[in-house]
């Protein structure tokens, strides 16, 4: 997520002040951000599926780059209504 979210979604560019203030461009909802959260739930509960699953063992097998791939896809999916930042502050 935070691949997709630094090169893709906000193109690279980062407001770092905002990264250590209240109410600040990353601070989220409470703290949390939700959809980050569930793109790395997607991707987890996909490997463990292999788990559960032997058929799909290798789902599980490989969950490190499963995991990236679903992730990555579901938090691109998620946050493709985002507008990346427009400038960089100088």
């Amino acid at each position: 997520m935070l691949i997709c979210d630094y090169f893709i979604v906000r193109k690279k560019l980062l407001l770092v002040p905002d990264l250590y203030q209240r109410n600040g461009l990353y601070e989220y909802q409470s703290g949390f951000h939700w959809q980050a959260l569930a793109a790395l739930a997607a991707g987890a509960g996909v490997a463990f599926v292999g788990l559960a699953v032997p058929p799909l063992r290798v789902l599980y097998n490989y969950a490190w780059f499963v995991g990236f791939l679903v992730s990555f896809l579901v938090y691109f999916a998620m946050m493709h209504s985002v507008q990346p930042i427009a400038q960089a502050a100088d």
